[in-house]
């Protein structure tokens, strides 16, 4: 069993953040890990998890903390709202593959016009990080309080090779180049969506909006806080990465 000196890293893997991705890292050097996924249902095998494991990643929400004496330490991943929004319809609604939820008949714009799909995506970064998963108007100054004073690191999807190379720096780790997973090939590009869509998600998504640009800031602060030497590192980072 961990002792009280081990912290247990939790990763908040929002829904197509790039999370996948994110993932191979954790799971190379932390090889207790357990995806949230296999334990949430199962109270006692949680609790059996949060003591033991050395992670856990998925798309848990914040508070889980709160459960387990052991310190914790929280990553993320946060990715502007339209581009995420768009991923997690075309992989839930258009992926062939995922027969559960594949409707070929309902388009992207209806998605968004429909109050019944709300739930599913708007704020939900600002849900995972306040633990207010059900509420669609969540507490927006609490998900940034949970950022400066309990997330250890967060990173940024647009920044992807920044948000590698900072992250495993901030754990001790060598950087690695990890490829990206579970990319949506099919999605049609940003560009590709009229500006009455774009700017109803981003009325819809305020929080999420905020809390994205709130969290680029503390990332961009941490990339010109670097020393020249680690200033050079990364570089040579993003040149193998991209």
């Amino acid at each position: 069993m961990k002792t009280d000196s081990n912290p247990l890293l939790l990763y908040i893997h929002i829904p197509k953040t790039g999370g996948t991705s994110f993932t191979q890292a954790i799971m190379e050097h932390c090889p207790n890990t357990v995806y949230y996924f296999q334990v949430a249902a199962k109270p006692d095998l949680l609790l059996q998890t949060l003591n033991q494991a050395d992670a856990i990643c998925g798309h848990l929400p914040f508070g889980l903390h709160r459960s387990v004496a052991r310190p914790c330490q929280y990553v993320t991943m946060l990715r502007d709202p339209v581009d995420q929004i768009a991923s997690f319809f075309y992989f839930k609604y258009k992926n062939p593959r995922y027969l559960i939820s594949y409707n070929p008949n309902l388009t992207f714009e209806d998605f968004i016009n429909n109050p019944n799909f709300e739930s599913e995506y708007v704020n939900l970064q600002t849900r995972f990080l306040t633990g207010q998963l059900f509420d669609t108007a969540p507490d927006l100054s609490l998900a940034k309080r949970n950022l400066e004073q309990h997330v250890s690191f967060v990173g940024i999807t647009e920044l992807y090779a920044e948000s590698q190379f900072l992250f495993m720096k901030a754990m001790g780790w060598e950087p690695k180049v990890y490829s990206k997973l579970n990319v949506n090939k099919n999605r049609p590009p940003k560009t590709a969506m009229t500006s009455d869509i774009i700017h109803k998600i981003q009325r819809k998504n305020a929080s999420d909006m905020e809390l994205y640009s709130f969290a680029r800031q503390l990332l961009l602060k941490k990339i010109h806080a670097l020393s020249p030497d680690s200033q050079k590192e990364l570089r040579l980072y993003k040149r193998n990465c991209c």
